[in-house]
């Protein structure tokens, strides 16, 4: 029986958190799979106020989204393709786990989610290629459709795209836009370059979207779907909708 405190790891392909403890209620953010989450409450029937230790983010779930007293292991691999299919051996059930799902491996050589054994149906190539860059890891979730809360090529949002390209590359950065401006180091414009972070601002002046510098003048963000649009000094300029859609904040630097 899992208790406040307890840890817990991801045992689907990817888990949404909710802003209320029911299935109707927002996604506000997902767990991907073997990711680590601590219960922080208990709820109704199974759901459970977890955090994330990916990135301390806090929700409602579904606590059979997740199996706890796992043993731990500190051999350890993430994911690397945008979306690779496996095998679950102990039900035979097919799993497509997304770029950045956590897997383990055990003495035999073998790999886990969260304690069962799965098998990848790409022998050659498992894991995925190395990453080299923010802008070349984006640049293969173009065209995911834009998703509240959404962290995959399933469905993804404008922070879930910043922050899963940088776990890619092996940087760790918050969840939302305005955690994520206070990370890096701040960037002039006339310095700007590919990888930088462009951030953006609503009318009240919050920051409330980021995208990814893939040259001085473009940049890919998730808005609709996820899209290359033009850079200006002002913002991103639409060129469908002939006109600035998001007012220029500043701009970030992490690596």
């Amino acid at each position: 029986m899992c208790k406040v405190g307890s840890i817990g790891i991801t045992s689907v392909a990817i888990a949404p958190l909710r802003a209320l403890d029911r299935d109707t209620s927002e996604q506000v953010s997902q767990t991907l799979a073997g990711e680590p989450i601590k219960i922080l409450e208990k709820g109704r029937g199974e759901w459970l106020k977890i955090k994330s230790l990916n990135d301390n983010y806090v929700g409602w779930a579904d606590g059979r989204h997740y199996k706890f007293n796992v043993e731990s292991s500190s051999n350890s691999c993430m994911l690397k393709s945008i979306m690779s299919k496996w095998r679950d051996e102990s039900s035979g059930a097919e799993l497509w786990l997304p770029a950045g799902s956590l897997l383990t491996y055990n003495n035999d050589g073998e790999y886990m989610l969260s304690g069962t054994v799965v098998v990848p149906y790409d022998n050659d190539n498992p894991i995925g290629d190395k990453q080299v860059s923010l802008s070349k890891s984006a640049l293969k979730f173009l065209k995911a459709p834009y998703q509240w809360g959404g962290r995959t090529v399933s469905g993804i949002d404008c922070s879930g795209l910043s922050q899963i390209v940088s776990k890619l590359n092996g940087i760790t950065i918050p969840r939302d836009a305005s955690q994520q401006v206070k990370s890096g180091v701040a960037v002039a414009w006339n310095m700007r370059c590919e990888n930088d972070l462009a951030f953006f601002e609503s009318q009240n002046g919050s920051i409330t979207h980021v995208g990814i510098l893939i040259s001085k003048d473009e940049l890919i963000h998730a808005s609709g779907y996820v899209r290359v649009d033009k850079l200006t000094v002002e913002g991103v300029f639409n060129l469908e909708e002939d006109r600035i859609t998001h007012k220029l904040t500043c701009l970030r630097r992490l690596i």
